[in-house]
C-alpha cells in the first residue's frame, strides 16, 4: 500500500521582542509598540504565516494573544549559557506547537535571539539583515 501524506508545510514565524513596550498587562501582540516591531509583524503576516508567535527574552515563546506584564530584560546582556538554555526552553515549547522538520519558518531576530534556535529548525529563512 502507498502512503502519501496529506500533511501540509504549516507556516510559522519567530519575531523577536523589543525594548519599547507598553506599561501596563496587555496580550503579547500588543506589547510590543517600535514601528521596528509593528513592521516585522506585517513581514510576518505578508509573508503568509499561519501562526506567528514572539520571541521574548523573559516569557520565552509567546502566543500572540497570550496576557502577559510589561519587563525590561533583554538576551542581549545574557551570558551564552544562559541564551542556550533559554533557547532549549524555546525549542521545547515550539516543538509542542509545531513540526520542527517540517513546517516552514519565517525567523525575524537578531543572533543572540536566534543563534542556538536555528540549529533545531529544518526549514527556515532570515530575509531580514537583523543585528
Amino acid at each position: 500500500m502507498l502512503y502519501i501524506s496529506t500533511m501540509t508545510k504549516r507556516r510559522i514565524a519567530l519575531v523577536a521582542c523589543v525594548k519599547e513596550k507598553q506599561s501596563r498587562s496587555v496580550k503579547a501582540k500588543d506589547m510590543y509598540v517600535s514601528k521596528v516591531f509593528k513592521s516585522w509583524m506585517n513581514y510576518a503576516e505578508s509573508w503568509g504565516a499561519n501562526q506567528i508567535y514572539i520571541l521574548s527574552g523573559k516569557y520565552g515563546l509567546l502566543e500572540l494573544d497570550e496576557k502577559i506584564n510589561p519587563y525590561d530584560f533583554n538576551l542581549n546582556f545574557v551570558k551564552p549559557q544562559e541564551r542556550k538554555l533559554w533557547a532549549q526552553q524555546v525549542i521545547q515549547n515550539l516543538g509542542d506547537k509545531a513540526r520542527l522538520n517540517e513546517d516552514e519558518f519565517l525567523v525575524l531576530a537578531n543572533p543572540t535571539y536566534s543563534e542556538y534556535l536555528i540549529p533545531h529548525i529544518k526549514h527556515y529563512s532570515m530575509p531580514l539583515d537583523i543585528k
